[in-house]
């Protein structure tokens, strides 16, 4: 028997169809159809907006950000609308400074009464998520010593995340005058070089005095370990330790982050560094006599202890 060949559906009967489950809130359906229909045709502007409103009912903040960027890249029509779509999706993420940075950078273009209505209460939204997140953050950096690990990073990553800056004296005295785990040292770091903090600071990690300005260090994701040592140490162990490649790359990572921002070339060079770690992962399967009487093993080692 021969494949039966579906006849694909004509544009006006999909068009009718995708406005009659959004209207009676299929959501689901109402995508699949889209999809169906975007294999084909091209949406218009009416069906664009519709995918919108689908995208922000059914909590795809994400995807909708995305469609509205390349919606108004596009030059669609209906501007307004889109922005509206856009800045909700930042909501929805939670990105409340950037919403308010949008409102602020548009609202004085905006014609239309209605529009204004809505970015409005957006941006009084989004303020005062900024603020609990400010009294929350104010809370915890007040205590910032009594905390677990897991909560010093998870402060300093939610201040990064809201553009919190205005707390960077206060952060880099916790840097310099409190005990802190060495990725709690790095993640301030990072924060105080977001902050654009330019004012010297002496730390100590792994018993290397060091005397770092945060606007002068390249960031965690650009360390010597990130972008040279991991790539050529995996591409060494993919032919007798394929086994570990995975393992080995997320505790290279760790590694360049519990290492920023020493020098490490200062310790030993890179080829040095590489061969350590080859040696390292593979005498964790048996393959080689780990070398301890290398300088850059022990300190592998001594970071692995603290993970």
């Amino acid at each position: 028997m021969s494949d039966i060949i579906p006849f694909p559906r004509s544009q006006e009967k999909l068009t009718k169809e995708i406005k009659s489950a959004f209207t009676s809130q299929n959501y689901d359906k109402t995508y699949e159809l889209i999809e169906d229909y975007e294999r084909q045709f091209e949406l218009d502007d009416s069906l664009a907006l519709l995918k919108c409103s689908l995208l922000y009912e059914m909590g795809h903040f994400l995807e909708l950000r995305e469609e509205a960027i390349i919606l108004l890249k596009q030059g669609i029509t209906k501007y307004d609308d889109l922005m509206i779509f856009y800045i909700k999706s930042l909501s929805g993420l939670g990105q409340h400074f950037e919403v308010v940075e949008v409102i602020d950078q548009i609202i004085d273009e905006v014609k239309d009464h209605r529009t204004r209505m809505e970015l409005f209460p957006l941006k009084e939204y989004s303020l005062g998520q900024l603020e609990r997140h400010n009294e929350k953050a104010s809370q915890q950096l007040q205590q910032f010593d009594v905390l677990s690990l897991r909560e010093q990073v998870n402060t300093i990553l939610t201040l990064i995340d809201h553009n919190q800056f205005d707390y960077q004296s206060t952060i880099a005295y916790l840097l310099t005058e409190i005990p802190l785990a060495p990725n709690v040292k790095s993640i301030i770091l990072e924060y105080l070089r977001f902050a654009g903090y330019s004012e010297p600071l002496e730390i100590q990690k792994f018993n290397y005095d060091l005397i770092v300005t945060p606007t002068e260090l390249s960031g965690l994701d650009h360390t010597v370990i990130k972008l040279q040592i991991v790539p050529e140490v995996l591409n060494q162990l993919e032919d007798s330790a394929v086994q570990i490649l995975d393992e080995a790359q997320r505790l290279m990572n760790n590694h360049a982050i519990m290492l920023y921002p020493i020098d490490i070339e200062t310790i030993a060079s890179m080829s040095n560094w590489i061969v350590a770690y080859v040696n390292y992962f593979k005498s964790m399967l048996g393959l080689e006599e780990i070398n301890d009487t290398s300088e850059v093993t022990q300190l592998i080692r001594l970071i692995d202890e603290l993970e």
